[in-house]
């Protein structure tokens, strides 16, 4: 047999599994980016001043005027050094926890457990805001307020809707997504029109919900299971912090651009919610989440890894999606 009419099947590529992703769900094809690219400048050091520059933003005297260069793809870094800080707290708490078992640790072995990672992505959710329109105020009310807002709306969707009896710990899918978008619609409520419109916004907004509901939810799963065993509490504090840029945070980020979106063809909230527009993409977050809380795991977790890397997909390429929208900008 002639060698070179063999046929071999399409080499499986990261490239090809991320075109297949944003294929399906009718998003643009991620071109040109670069992992080590994007976080070339994560590892360097920086100036504090650097640091108060990137903060320092959001306010009506510290927003820049749009202009196209905001279009740029960023390289991302102060996330790296928020990870660094809160990680070496969480280590010195569990250091002195080992050494002394003094019960006076536990709420800061939680609390910095519980946030060190999502409010490290947050941060780089922050940085990649090429508008620099949202301040950090804004976000530390969404994360705070917001999480708790997100939080009593589940438990109340938990209680009056037959979701749960229905789906078991899957409804969470349905339940805890609409509770975490309509927790941001109504923080946001008073915002002047128009102040946040831009796609890239909506990537932040929504991550802050994700953030704070995260946050909040792992430090009562930690805090049930501590009261038991305390062993078992470090495991999962260490577990949902690994994935927690995977979950909930990436999934309020998808949810608030299918609003987002959606709403550049609509007059209202209500028109926006109920149309095709929203909840085709919407179902993306719902059956991410939907599919995480499936009772299986697969080996080596797998499902939760496969599950982050569509999310993630889905938001790289509405940063791109985002950024060639700032870059039309005159």
């Amino acid at each position: 047999m002639d060698i070179k009419n063999k046929i071999t099947p399409n080499k499986i590529t990261i490239q090809s599994l991320s075109d297949n992703i944003t294929d399906k769900l009718g998003l643009e094809k991620i071109e040109g980016f670069s992992l080590s690219g994007f976080f070339s400048e994560a590892l360097k050091k920086h100036h504090e001043s650097e640091i108060e520059k990137i903060l320092s933003v959001g306010t009506a005297q510290s927003t820049p005027k749009p202009n196209a260069s905001m279009g740029n793809m960023p390289n991302p870094w102060l996330f790296f050094k928020v990870l660094s800080t809160t990680a070496l707290a969480y280590f010195i708490f569990l250091f002195a926890w080992d050494e002394y078992k003094n019960i006076h640790l536990v709420p800061g072995l939680i609390m910095i457990g519980s946030f060190a990672v999502p409010l490290s992505v947050l941060i780089l959710f922050f940085e990649l805001n090429t508008p620099r329109n949202i301040s950090i105020i804004k976000i530390l009310e969404l994360v705070i307020l917001g999480g708790a807002i997100s939080l009593l709306l589940s438990l109340f969707l938990y209680e009056v809707t037959p979701i749960f009896g229905v789906f078991g710990n899957s409804a969470a899918g349905i339940i805890e997504e609409a509770a975490k978008l309509g927790a941001l619609l109504f923080v946001i409520r008073n915002v002047e029109k128009d102040r946040y419109k831009y796609r890239l916004n909506a990537l932040l907004l929504g991550a802050s919900i994700g953030t704070g509901f995260a946050a909040f939810e792992s430090a009562g799963y930690a805090l049930q299971i501590g009261l038991v065993d305390s062993h078992a509490m470090l495991s999962n504090i260490k577990f949902r912090g690994i994935m927690s840029p995977f979950a909930h945070i990436a999934w309020s980020a998808i949810a608030a651009s299918a609003f987002w979106i959606a709403k550049q063809k609509h007059n209202n909230t209500i028109d926006t919610i109920q149309s095709k527009d929203f909840l085709k993409f919407f179902l993306v977050p719902v059956a991410l989440h939907f599919t995480w809380n499936l009772p299986f795991e697969g080996p080596f977790m797998l499902k939760y890894f496969v599950l982050g890397f569509v999310a993630w997909v889905v938001i790289i390429s509405l940063m791109q999606s985002g950024l060639k929208e700032m870059s039309t900008i005159k």
